[in-house]
């Protein structure tokens, strides 16, 4: 068994080196730098960076049968002990084209793929924690309001593990733009014993305003705690992060990871990282912060802890440097 199990999202990240702001116009070619290929979405940004901090983690997701699905179960293979892999007949394996001129924020490209197959059937495979993310991108997740996230959480339960929710954007000509997202989330979140959206993402699924103050995201945090999670935790790019905890008694689901409900209770904090050096990529990094925080949690640390690792990990992930210095 591992400690903690990541599920749902997978796709191959295909980035290339653009080099500058612009955009080669109809018609015109343009000079790029080379491609870089990794595993991305939650199964591998989380599973990649739990590897990195030595944290033993399985992982669970769909795949194609075609070339790329193979490329995964290969990199992934190399790393993790622990790898399931179910190949989703007549589709393809998901992909990201993650455009990042320099100098200006990221932007994705992504076919869903074999993510559409995946309804969290999977075995659990972790005794302290199972980490699921994200639905918009694994849409047969959303169904009946999100009904299989909770079947999913329902039966790590069963076993004493906790259960973790992040969430992606949900774009426009999403498949399931037109779901009632306020009813989804207030039972998926229920059945979450941390739930990790960043604010971009619950901008995008609920309406909220972007450039919201802090006392408003707080609010929310206090909202999502009052629907049945645990432990919020809210990301907001460069302005860090938000944590809120339950009471002592909702703080006992995670008995298993050793972790002291009355040091967590009640925890109100916000934390801004210090990026060490220029940025590199801003790709994953919310992942990256979420897979160390909830590194931590597993291994029985108080609120403190986890975030100061979060904080100096995304802050060496940003600056494309090895993340265990």
């Amino acid at each position: 068994m591992s400690r903690i199990q990541v599920v749902g999202q997978l796709c191959v990240d295909l980035r290339p080196v653009l080099g500058s702001a612009g955009i080669a116009a109809p018609g015109e070619l343009a000079v790029v730098g080379p491609m870089s290929i990794t595993m991305g979405g939650a199964v591998g940004n989380c599973g990649r960076v739990l590897a990195d901090l030595g944290v033993d983690a399985s992982l669970s997701a769909c795949i194609g049968d075609d070339e790329l699905g193979e490329m995964a179960r290969r990199v992934l293979g190399a790393h993790h002990h622990d790898v399931d892999l179910d190949v989703a007949p007549g589709l393809a394996t998901s992909y990201t084209l993650v455009v990042e001129p320099a100098g200006v924020d990221r932007s994705f490209w992504n076919h869903t793929g074999a993510n559409a197959a995946f309804v969290g059937d999977c075995a659990v495979t972790a005794d302290r924690l199972l980490h699921f993310g994200y639905p918009s991108l694994a849409p047969s997740m959303c169904a009946d309001a999100g009904a299989p996230i909770v079947r999913l959480f329902d039966r790590a339960h069963t076993e004493g593990v906790a259960t973790s929710l992040d969430l992606a954007f949900v774009a426009d000509n999403s498949p399931v733009r037109d779901v009632d997202w306020a009813t989804l989330l207030s039972t998926a979140v229920a059945a979450a014993d941390v739930f990790c959206p960043s604010w971009d993402d619950l901008v995008s699924c609920l309406g909220l305003p972007v450039n919201a103050d802090d006392a408003y995201v707080s609010e929310w945090a206090d909202r999502f705690l009052a629907w049945g999670t645990g432990i919020v935790l809210i990301t907001r790019g460069a302005r860090g992060s938000y944590l809120a905890t339950a009471a002592p008694d909702r703080l006992r689901a995670f008995a298993a990871c050793g972790l002291d409900p009355d040091e967590w209770a009640g925890t109100r904090r916000w934390q801004v990282p210090e990026v060490q050096g220029a940025v590199t990529t801003t790709n994953g990094a919310g992942d990256a912060y979420k897979a160390a925080f909830l590194s931590r949690l597993v291994a029985g640390d108080g609120p403190d802890g986890c975030l100061d690792l979060a904080g100096r990990v995304v802050a060496r992930y940003l600056a494309g440097l090895p993340l265990a210095g």
